[in-house]
């Protein structure tokens, strides 16, 4: 490569928009540095102020903690689809259709029943198989009403189809991401074998979920199971 090549080739520049997001995100963590900084002082002078201090670090912290979440699932989105990472675009609902339904709710507790079975993943609803952010908030509102009856339903799910038993290998939570709400659902590999409903068993692939019968199953389960 010689000094033309270098002058020809194509530099990836950011939008006008996305620019002046980066300048705001370099002038806000200035402003940050700074507030700590005046802190500090402030302890240094009057340590009788740590106590009111540490309830606004306490604040900021909490801040820091649900950007950080929300920057966790943007990554876990740029990845796309793989053997370890899957997207719904709802829990319940029928985007088409704006109704609730059975099947829909199906595919999200196969997926969890794969992950089990396979190597853990984690399953993001509210997400397109393209990777647009939707959220969940619009089903919550039309079904549910409220964050905690939304919750209760999906444990009930689980409870019902995957098994009380597989609770300590399943943490779901509901992340905030580009003001809506995603269902995180991230599941850790079982050491036994997690039937769905109590009949059917599915594995992970890449990217898709797999229902195994027959000597396939009996062959899985042997050598994936084994003590």
């Amino acid at each position: 490569m010689n000094k033309q090549d270098i002058e020809q080739a194509p530099i990836a520049v950011p939008s006008i928009a996305e620019q002046k997001s980066i300048v705001l995100t370099q002038h806000k963590l200035r402003e940050l540095k700074d507030v700590i900084e005046n802190f500090n002082k402030e302890i240094a002078l009057n340590p009788t102020s740590s106590a009111s201090i540490q309830g606004q670090l306490s604040r900021m912290l909490e801040s820091i903690a649900v950007l950080t979440e929300a920057d966790k699932v943007r990554s876990i989105i740029r990845e796309g689809e793989s053997k370890r990472i899957e997207f719904k675009e709802s829990l319940s609902l029928d985007v088409k259709k704006q109704t609730k339904e059975t099947y829909i709710e199906q595919a999200s507790l196969k997926t969890i029943g794969a992950f089990l079975n396979t190597e853990g993943g984690i399953l993001l609803i509210g997400v397109s198989d393209e990777g647009e952010i939707r959220g969940v908030d619009r089903e919550i509102e039309k079904f549910y009403k409220n964050t905690d009856k939304f919750l209760s339903h999906f444990k009930d799910l689980l409870k019902g189809k995957i098994g009380e038993q597989f609770y300590p290998f399943i943490d779901n939570r509901l992340v905030k991401v580009d003001d809506v709400q995603i269902l995180l659902v991230d599941c850790k590999a079982s050491p036994t074998p997690c039937f769905l409903g109590g009949n059917d068993f599915y594995v992970r692939t890449n990217p898709a979920t797999d229902k195994l019968e027959g000597s396939k199953l009996v062959e899985y389960v042997r050598h994936h199971f084994r003590s």
